[in-house]
């Protein structure tokens, strides 16, 4: 297994003997002549333009350009193949040619390793099946390492895999995607999971934004046992996992895996919001699909930018016709356990907190009134969350096994089976969800002015949205735009640009005790009390705080928070301010109500306010809502009331 993730990794050193390949060689005349005739015919068919040929360079178009996503050079074996399609379909013809006493081999590894034959398997299927090659006139070579990977993946069958939110990383906020190559025996755990993404050393979160954002990262392929995957996403950062299971045919797979091989000797420049793992994978898929030329479905010239969020992935997918097999749901160890705490009652919930008082000891709930079943469910979640606690580094190995011991000994002399239910699948899956970007009209009124507000969002979720397939009580939304026209100046003005907008309102409990945190950052029109004009002002809210869920899907929340205003139109150019804030947020399906006050006690004392808010939101359709919104600053020189109503659509 470490033998296949090696060759992804050490592919990408690959670089020294291409260049070489990629310059003309004198070939015998029998030779020249049959690739010139090669060349001629593809010409002919005009086969550079096809869309797997595309799909395969990782080609795209752009408003004013077109290139391959793939940045490494020696990816391309000619010198303008990133750019030009022809070229690099000629240059890989003749590089086929190439003699085997012409590969430079280094120190453990065959010349056969190195040919394009072997390097670039699914360029070589393509260009055989299309020009009808005939193999004789090729040099023999023997693509040891290629053949041990295909016999070790067996793909019979090819999986793509979504994992959840997971608000403890910037790059997982909206997410990920991966893909499995399953074999014919059929067992998730033991497939091969293949995986795109940044190598960011030992950056932290800060770094990690700036730098992926602005592609700073090489990103690159990897080959992994599956069930690693799953003890990362699914036990160590708790996020749920959805596998769905495609219809591809073994011709369609064997040109998936096969290019799988030869990108994994590439990389490409890693772009958080643009050309990231889900849009990688998609172009990957592409080599499968070609007609559904999926990839190049997001570039949105429109909104004069590139962004990519891996549900919308997932969902451009499975509009492919009958492209979905399954969808297997695969819950978090914490989803898991907070399932079963939700079915403990009272007195199974008090011999846990017994059970689970360091250092744990099972007498109590052994000598317990408690019925053989029920003493089953507190000793099985006891277990369950032991676990949790030593992949979150809560407890120490020594610690986890000595008590794991006495856990299973107890559990072990109960012969009656658990009554806690497994989890059950959610009522949507992720793809099911609302569309990420969003749209709205508004009317309001202001102090007596009457406006209209359009909102353009593109992504990705807000608390008034509604909730099904998504995380619950979190927010997070980028490029949140309000316009607006006032009635009675007839103007239009920028209102509000939230750049960034995260917020989670995770819920403590006896089991686990997140942190509620929220973040914001943008422009904004703001009146400085006592002047008569808006200004427009940089600024920048956060704070730290918790949540709890005292009624069902229902929390009650308490943050801290610390805000700054900027710009030439305040005094003294800004002023930072600190803020307590209590509110309410209920989702109730197809209503989400929320309600929140924050009293700010600002460095400049007239900027001292007290924020009242009130939201509701009703769905009339999955991506259709009615969004309703009261706010109420009481300020020491004048008030702000305004109360605005409308339609926000999903698309």
């Amino acid at each position: 297994m470490r033998f296949v993730s090696f060759l992804f990794i050490s592919g990408l050193c690959l670089c020294g003997s291409f260049a070489a390949m990629a310059q003309p060689f004198s070939l015998p005349n029998q030779q020249e002549k049959y690739l010139s005739e090669l060349q001629n015919r593809a010409e002919k068919l005009k086969l550079y333009k096809d869309d797997r040929w595309r799909a395969l360079l990782h080609y795209h178009k752009r408003l004013f350009s077109a290139e391959s996503t793939i940045d490494t050079e020696s990816f391309f074996l000619d010198k303008n193949g990133k750019y030009d399609l022809k070229a690099e379909m000629n240059a890989t013809l003749r590089a086929f040619f190439t003699p085997k006493e012409k590969i430079k081999s280094r120190t453990g590894e065959s010349p056969d390793y190195r040919h394009p034959l072997c390097l670039y398997p699914a360029r070589y299927a393509f260009l055989k099946k299309n020009l009808n090659i005939d193999e004789t006139a090729l040099p023999k070579v023997d693509c040891k390492e290629y053949n041990e990977t295909l016999k070790k993946l067996d793909a019979k069958k090819l999986t793509l895999i979504y994992t959840s939110a997971y608000m403890g990383n910037p790059a997982s906020l909206l997410g990920h995607t991966l893909l499995r190559v399953d074999s014919k025996e059929d067992l998730p755990l033991l497939a091969h999971a293949v995986n795109y993404g940044a190598i960011t050393g030992n950056d932290n979160a800060l770094a990690f934004m700036i730098k992926g954002i602005w592609g700073g990262y090489p990103g690159v392929f990897s080959l992994t046992p599956y069930y690693d995957t799953v003890n990362t996403y699914n036990n160590m950062e708790n996020r749920d996992i959805w596998e769905y299971r495609l219809n591809l045919t073994q011709e369609q797979l064997n040109s998936l895996v096969a290019h799988v091989w030869e990108a994994g000797h590439a990389s490409a420049d890693y772009y958080f919001f643009s050309e990231n793992c889900s849009y990688i994978l998609l172009e990957m898929l592409d080599v499968a699909l070609p007609n559904a030329d999926m990839a190049q479905q997001f570039y949105r010239p429109y909104f004069f930018m590139d962004y990519v969020i891996p549900v919308d992935t997932i969902r451009t997918v499975l509009k492919q016709n009958n492209v979905l097999d399954v969808a297997v749901y695969r819950p978090s160890r914490q989803t898991k356990l907070k399932n079963a705490y939700s079915h403990l009652n009272d007195s199974e919930k008090e011999q846990l907190r017994k059970v689970l008082h360091a250092p744990r000891n099972t007498q109590s709930v052994m000598a317990s009134d408690l019925s053989p079943s029920q003493k089953a469910n507190v000793l099985e979640t006891a277990y369950e969350f032991l676990q949790y606690e030593y992949l979150a580094r809560h407890i120490g190995i020594d610690e986890m096994r000595a008590d794991t011991i006495k856990l299973l000994k107890a559990r072990s002399s109960i012969p009656e089976k658990s009554t806690i239910p497994p989890v059950p699948t959610p009522a949507k899956r992720p793809d099911q969800g609302h569309n990420s970007a969003a749209t709205g009209i508004f009317v309001g009124r202001r102090n007596g002015e009457n406006f209209i507000d359009y909102n353009i969002r593109l992504a990705y979720h807000a608390l008034m949205d509604n909730s099904e397939g998504y995380l619950p009580f979190t927010e997070i939304t980028y490029m949140d735009t309000d316009l607006r026209w006032y009635e009675r100046t007839n103007d239009l003005r920028l209102q509000q640009l939230k750049l960034v907008n995260i917020r989670s309102l995770a819920p403590r409990n006896e089991l686990f005790k997140p942190l509620s945190f929220q973040f914001k950052t943008g422009a904004e029109r703001y009146q400085y009390p006592g002047k008569e004009k808006e200004g427009t002002v940089f600024f920048a809210d956060g704070g730290i705080g918790a949540s709890f869920e005292f009624l069902p899907n229902t929390v009650f929340f308490t943050f801290a928070n610390l805000h700054l205003k900027s710009g030439g139109y305040l005094p003294h150019n800004g002023f930072v301010g600190a803020g307590a804030q209590a509110g309410i947020f209920s989702d109730l399906g197809k209503v989400r109500i929320l309600a929140q006050s924050e009293y700010v006690y600002a460095s400049d004392k007239t900027a001292r306010e007290l924020n009242c808010e009130a939201e509701i939101g009703y769905s009339l359709t999955t991506n259709l809502s009615v969004i309703a919104k009261w706010s109420y600053k009481d300020r020491t020189v004048d008030d702000i009331r305004e109360t605005k109503i409308g339609l926000q659509y999903q698309f």
